[in-house]
């Protein structure tokens, strides 16, 4: 699954000149290119999981986090 430079910026919470870095392998801050690292796991497990169109129910399901405290894809869907 490929996300867009706007989901990206979204959920990570970058700029889309950002986003375009992480995407293409470009970014150096160690931290930002994690978290987009983590990001792309936690939606191809979720991909995985079902045949279908990936919905936020499942992304939350595959997620390694306690609660979704801080969570930027939680507060777009308004957990």
């Amino acid at each position: 699954m490929s996300l867009t430079l706007n989901e990206i910026s979204s959920v990570l919470g970058v700029s889309k000149p950002t986003a375009s870095a992480l995407k293409n392998g470009k970014y150096k801050a160690a931290d930002t290119v994690a978290k987009y690292e983590a990001l792309i796991n936690v939606v191809e497990k979720a991909a995985n999981k079902s045949d279908s169109k990936t919905d936020p129910d499942s992304i939350c399901a595959a997620c390694p986090r306690d609660d979704c405290t801080g969570c930027r894809l939680a507060e777009l869907i308004n957990l």
